[in-house]
C-alpha cells in the first residue's frame, strides 16, 4: 500500500508542472482577454500572478482528485457510453472548481483592496449570470483536453499511447 501511495505521489509531482503550465497559459490568456477586449480595469501584473496561482491550485486539485479516484474506477471499459459520461462528469466538476477558485480570487482581491471579501465575490462578473455561465463553459473547454488525454492514457497505457503518438507515419 505504501509503495502504491508513493508511486502515485511521484507521478503527481512529475505531472504537476505540466498541468500547471497548461492551465497557467489559459488563465493568463483569459486575464489578457479581460483586460484588452472586455476593457476591464487594468490591475497590472498582479492579475497575472493571481491567474498563475489559480492554475497551480487547480492543477493540484485535479491531480489529487485523480489520485483519490483514479480514472479506471469511475467507468467500465466494456460499456462504451460510460467513458463519455465519466469524462463529462469529471470535466464539469473541474470547471465548477475552477469557477469557485475564481470567485475566491475575486473575494481575496477585494479583501486586499479593503472592499470586503463577500461584496467582491458578489460583484464577480458584475453579477451577470450569462457572463458567469460563459466563463464556466470556457473553463470546461480548458480542462476537457487534459482529462480526455488522461482517460486515453488509461485505456491505451503509457507506452502504447506514447509509441502511437510518436510513431512515424507512412507518407502518401
Amino acid at each position: 500500500m505504501k509503495f502504491s501511495f508513493l508511486g502515485h505521489m511521484k507521478e503527481m509531482l512529475r505531472e504537476l508542472p505540466i498541468v500547471a503550465t497548461y492551465l497557467s497559459l489559459w488563465f493568463c490568456a483569459i486575464t489578457f482577454y479581460n483586460q484588452a477586449a472586455v476593457h476591464m480595469p487594468e490591475k497590472g501584473i498582479e492579475s497575472y500572478g493571481i491567474a498563475v496561482i489559480q492554475a497551480l491550485v487547480m492543477s493540484k486539485i485535479m491531480l489529487t482528485a485523480e489520485m483519490i479516484v483514479p480514472v479506471g474506477v469511475i467507468f467500465k471499459p466494456n460499456v462504451k457510453f460510460t467513458i463519455y459520461l465519466a469524462i463529462l462528469v469529471r470535466t464539469t466538476l473541474a470547471s465548477i472548481v475552477a469557477l469557485m477558485l475564481r470567485y475566491s480570487a475575486a473575494g481575496t482581491e477585494g479583501f486586499f483592496k479593503h472592499q470586503g471579501f463577500i461584496e467582491s465575490m458578489r460583484n464577480f462578473c458584475d453579477g451577470d449570470i450569462a457572463h458567469i455561465l460563459a466563463l464556466t463553459c470556457l473553463y470546461w473547454l480548458i480542462v476537457l483536453p487534459y482529462i480526455a488525454y488522461r482517460f486515453l492514457l488509461h485505456l491505451a497505457g503509457n507506452n502504447d499511447l506514447a509509441s502511437y503518438l510518436l510513431e512515424k507515419r507512412p507518407q502518401n
